[in-house]
C-alpha cells in the first residue's frame, strides 16, 4: 500500500511507541503519538486519522474506556481502532472488542502479522457517523459455511443468543450460491473444505461485486502466518481460530458487523451529502439564473429606454429637418409671386393716382365712389398679401433652420408665432392672457424652443373642453429664464403624472397623439441645462414651468449632437 495513511498511536511506553512508529513509517505512513487518552481525544477533535492504535492499559483513562468514549462521540466514532496489550488472555480481548475496538492483538505479535491486521483495517478505513446498538445487529444476517455439520451445529447453538440471525451452508459452492441470491452482512467460512477452501471462497465473494459486500471472517483450526497473509490479501477481514474462546469469536463478529455498518453509514452519508451538494448546486444555479434573468431584464429595459430615446431624437431630427425643408420650399415658392403681387399693387396705386390727376372735368359722384371702392379693395388685397408674408416669416421663425446653433431669440415673438399657428383651434372659446416680463431675449436653440412651446401650448388647448383661459407669462431672475403656461383644463391625474414625459405615453385617442411631444420637450430642455416642472392641483388645471439658464455656454452638448447627426446624414 502506497497510500499515505495517517495513524495515531496512543501508548504511554516510549519504547513501544517508537517501535510502532518505525514499523509504520517504513510503510510510508504518517504517524502521530499520544501518551494518554486525554491527549488522544484532544488530537481527534482536530481531525480524524485513518487508524487509531490504542494500548489497553493507559494511565488515567484505559484503552477500553477510550474506545467507548470515541464510539459515543458522533464526530469521531467512525475511526477504526486496533487495540494492543501485553495480556494474551481471552477476557481482555473480549473486553477490548466489546468496548468498540475493531481488532485486538497482543504486543508480542509478529510484526508481519501486525502489519497484515493494520492493512486490513486501513482497507476499511473511512470517517463516518455510525449508529450503535442492538438495532443494527438485529437486522444483520450471518452465513456460516463449513463442511462439518457438527461444527455448524455448535456455531448455531453458541450464536443463538445473539440478536442477529445466523444461517448455514455445508460447503463453499453452496455458500456462494446463497450469497449470489440473498443479502448477508457477515460470512464465517472454514479455511479447509473439500470443494473450495476459505481463501478461494473469500476471493470469489470479492469478485462477485455484490451490491452489499459482506464482511468475511475465516475460521481456521491452526493459525498459520502464510494462510493469514493469503487470506487477508484475498479480501478477508479477520482470522479466528476454531479453538478460540467463543466469547472472543462473538466479539470479533460484532466488531466486523460494527465496521460494516460504519461503511454502509459512510456510503449513505456520502450519498446524502452528494445529493445535498447537488441540491445546493441546483439551488445556486437557479438563484444565479434568476439573478441573470433579473439583470438581463434590467439591461433590456435600459436598452429599450435608450432605443426609445434614440427613436424619439431621430423622429425629432427628421421632423425638424423635414419642416425646415418644407418651410424653405414654401418661402421660395411663395415669396417670388408674393413680391410680384405686392409690387404690382404698388404700381396700380401709382397709376390710379396719375389717372385721376389727368382727368380735367370733375368726375361724377358715382364714378368717384367706384374709384374709392377700388382703392379700398386694393388696400384689402395688400393687407391679405402682407398677412401671407407674415405667415411665411412665422414659419421660418418657428422652424429655425439654424436650430443646431446657439442664437439669441425674442421669446415673446416666438410665443406669438406659436399662438398664430394655434389661433384657429382657440378662436371664440379660449382666451389667452399674456404676462411678459421686461427681459425678452434668451440665448438658446431657437427652433427647438419653439417646438417645446408648440407642444406645451397645444396640449393646454387640447386640455380645455369648451371655454377656458390660457395664461402665458415670462420672467427672468437668479440666472434663469422662466416660461409658464397655465391652463384651466381638466388637469393631469396623479396616477399618471410621473409618466407624462415617457416616450410614446399618451392619453389621447388613437390617431390624435404619438406620445412624443412632452418626451421631446423634456429632452430639449434638459439639453439646455434646464428643467420642466408640472403643477396640477386636484381641482383641475395644469401649469408647465420651463426653466432655462440665461447662460448656456455649458449647455451646448445637445446642439452639438444635433449638428453631428445632420453632418452624418440624419437631416
Amino acid at each position: 500500500m502506497n497510500h499515505p495513511y495517517r495513524i495515531l498511536i496512543v501508548e504511554d511506553s516510549s519504547t513501544q511507541a517508537l517501535r510502532l512508529r518505525l514499523l509504520f513509517e517504513a510503510e510510508g505512513w504518517e504517524v502521530v503519538c499520544a501518551e494518554t487518552a486525554e491527549t488522544a481525544l484532544a488530537q481527534l477533535a482536530g481531525g480524524l486519522p485513518d487508524l487509531l492504535v490504542v494500548d489497553y492499559y493507559l494511565p488515567g483513562i484505559r484503552g477500553d474506556e477510550l474506545c467507548r468514549q470515541i464510539r459515543m462521540n458522533v464526530h469521531i466514532r467512525g475511526v477504526p481502532i486496533l487495540m494492543l496489550t501485553v495480556e494474551e488472555i481471552h477476557l481482555a480481548e473480549t473486553r477490548g472488542l466489546e468496548s468498540g475496538a475493531d481488532d485486538y492483538l497482543p504486543k508480542s505479535v509478529d510484526s508481519d502479522i501486525l502489519l497484515l491486521r493494520v492493512r486490513a483495517l486501513l482497507r476499511q478505513s473511512e470517517s463516518a457517523v455510525p449508529r450503535w446498538g442492538d438495532s443494527f445487529f438485529g437486522r444483520a444476517r450471518l452465513l456460516a459455511i463449513d463442511d462439518s455439520p457438527t461444527y455448524l451445529q455448535y456455531l448455531m447453538d453458541e450464536l443463538r443468543s445473539e440478536p442477529y440471525g445466523v444461517e448455514q451452508a455445508t460447503g463453499g459452492e453452496e455458500g456462494l450460491g446463497r450469497l449470489a441470491g440473498e443479502p448477508f452482512d457477515c460470512v464465517l467460512v472454514d479455511l479447509v473444505m473439500p470443494d473450495l477452501d476459505g481463501i478461494q471462497v473469500c476471493r470469489r465473494i470479492r469478485e462477485m461485486h455484490l451490491d452489499s459486500i459482506p464482511a468475511v471472517l475465516i475460521l481456521t483450526a491452526h493459525e498459520n502466518k502464510d494462510d493469514m497473509t493469503r487470506g487477508l490479501d484475498a479480501g478477508a477481514d479477520d482470522f479466528v481460530g476454531k479453538s478460540s474462546d467463543m466469547a472472543v469469536l462473538k466479539a470479533r463478529i460484532r466488531a466486523l458487523l460494527r465496521r460494516k455498518f460504519v461503511q454502509e453509514e459512510n456510503r449513505r452519508i456520502v450519498e446524502e451529502l452528494k445529493n445535498k451538494e447537488l441540491e445546493a448546486a441546483r439551488t445556486r444555479a437557479e438563484k444565479e439564473a434568476a439573478e441573470a434573468r433579473a439583470t438581463l431584464a434590467e439591461e433590456l429595459a435600459e436598452v429599450n429606454r435608450k432605443l426609445k430615446e434614440a427613436q424619439m431624437h431621430l423622429i425629432q431630427t427628421e421632423k425638424m429637418a423635414s419642416l425646415g425643408q418644407l418651410v424653405a420650399g414654401i418661402a421660395h415658392e411663395i415669396n417670388n409671386p408674393l413680391a410680384f403681387a405686392l409690387n404690382n399693387l404698388f404700381l396700380i396705386e401709382q397709376e390710379a393716382q396719375r389717372l385721376i390727376g389727368q382727368i380735367d372735368p370733375p368726375l361724377p359722384a358715382s364714378v368717384l365712389a367706384r374709384l374709392v371702392r377700388i382703392r379700398e379693395l386694393r388696400r384689402d388685397v395688400q393687407k391679405g398679401l402682407e398677412r401671407v408674408k407674415e405667415l411665411v416669416a412665422d414659419l421660418r421663425t418657428f422652424s429655425r433652420l439654424d436650430q443646431g446653433n446657439l442664437t439669441t431669440i425674442d421669446v415673446p415673438e416666438s410665443i406669438e408665432s406659436v399662438l398664430r399657428f394655434l389661433h384657429h383651434q382657440m378662436k371664440n372659446r379660449i382666451r389667452v392672457d399674456k404676462e411678459y416680463g421686461p427681459v425678452h431675449t434668451l440665448s438658446c436653440y431657437g427652433g427647438q424652443l419653439n417646438q417645446v412651446l408648440m407642444n406645451i401650448i397645444a396640449n393646454a388647448v387640447d386640455a380645455i373642453e369648451g371655454e377656458g383661459t390660457i395664461t402665458i407669462s415670462t420672467r427672468a431672475g437668479n440666472g434663469t429664464f422662466l416660461i409658464s403656461v397655465r391652463d384651466t383644463g381638466r388637469g393631469i391625474p396623479k396616477a399618471i403624472r410621473h409618466r407624462i414625459f415617457e416616450p410614446f405615453f399618451t392619453t389621447k385617442p388613437v390617431g390624435r397623439g404619438t406620445g412624443l411631444g412632452l418626451a421631446i420637450s423634456y429632452g430639449i430642455i434638459q439639453a439646455h441645462g434646464g428643467r420642466i416642472e408640472v403643477v396640477s392641483p386636484p381641482g383641475g388645471g395644469t401649469e408647465f414651468v420651463i426653466k432655462i439658464p440665461l447662460n448656456l455656454e455649458g449647455a451646448s452638448d445637445y446642439g452639438a449632437s444635433q449638428n453631428q447627426r445632420r453632418s452624418a446624414g440624419g437631416g
